[in-house]
């Protein structure tokens, strides 16, 4: 056979034939490529959980030391009994203060349980703490990404106590990063970090995943207005106002 009658024979794609295979290796990406990135996070979900409930552990120690979990009365006692000690600020209104005060009962506490992966809203929390406590270096912007929920004081809002109730929030990971509190029944979660997915550990030590309860809200994520992560009164209502959550300090 001539070269010239092999040339003829030899058939490129079409325009049309690229188009379609282009548009079912889209279709075949766009399919795969949700279930790949949730198993992708799987590890980091359950290095989240795991951390949580090592935070139980020290946050059950600390009350077992102090009557409560870290609040502003125990704040107060501490900065009494050990003026010596510097791990930064007790109180504030971010989570990490308040989580500080657990190295007045045990220096040798590490800052790794309070690590989980999360990235939102240009800030992260990639890295695990540097266990540096001294000078003022406990818990320090970055090292934190556990949300502290604690209780309005009925008699001064502005007081925060410490949950009681076995069946309340303790811990929520995954929150939505605010430089204010927020008001228990209004908090925002994040959308990127678990991809859908949130944590929350009860004062009874039980972590709950919130991924099959949460609405889109744009980039943010929140409880539907039938759903609370709060106990409800004997008549059914929720208590979700008598409750502040504070984000870590990103």
């Amino acid at each position: 056979m001539k070269l010239s009658a092999l040339k003829k024979n030899r058939k490129g794609f079409t325009l049309i034939e690229l188009m379609v295979v282009i548009a079912i290796l889209a279709a075949l990406a766009s399919i795969g490529y949700a279930p790949i990135m949730d198993h992708l996070n799987d590890g980091d979900r359950q290095k989240a959980m795991s951390n949580m409930k090592s935070l139980h552990t020290m946050l059950q120690g600390f009350k077992t030391d102090h009557g409560n979990y870290p609040c502003d009365a125990t704040a107060e006692r501490l900065q009494e009994e050990k003026p010596e000690l510097n791990f930064g600020a007790l109180t504030g209104d971010n989570s990490n203060a308040y989580f500080r005060q657990v190295y007045y009962s045990n220096a040798n506490v590490s800052e790794k349980p309070f690590f989980a992966l999360v990235s939102c809203n240009g800030l992260n929390v990639d890295t695990e703490g540097d266990d540096k406590l001294a000078n003022g270096q406990a818990l320090t912007r970055g090292e934190n990404a556990m949300a502290y929920v604690m209780r309005k004081n009925s008699a001064d809002p502005s007081v925060k106590d410490a949950v009681r109730a076995s069946n309340a929030p303790l811990l929520i990971c995954g929150i939505y990063p605010s430089a204010t509190p927020y008001d228990g029944s209004q908090v925002a979660f994040d959308a990127d970090s678990f991809r859908g997915h949130a944590f929350v550990l009860s004062n009874d030590g039980s972590v709950k995943d919130l991924d099959k309860i949460l609405e889109d809200q744009e980039d943010k994520l929140v409880m539907p207005a039938s759903k609370s992560l709060f106990p409800e009164t004997k008549r059914g209502k929720s208590t979700a106002d008598n409750y502040t959550v504070l984000s870590p300090e990103m």
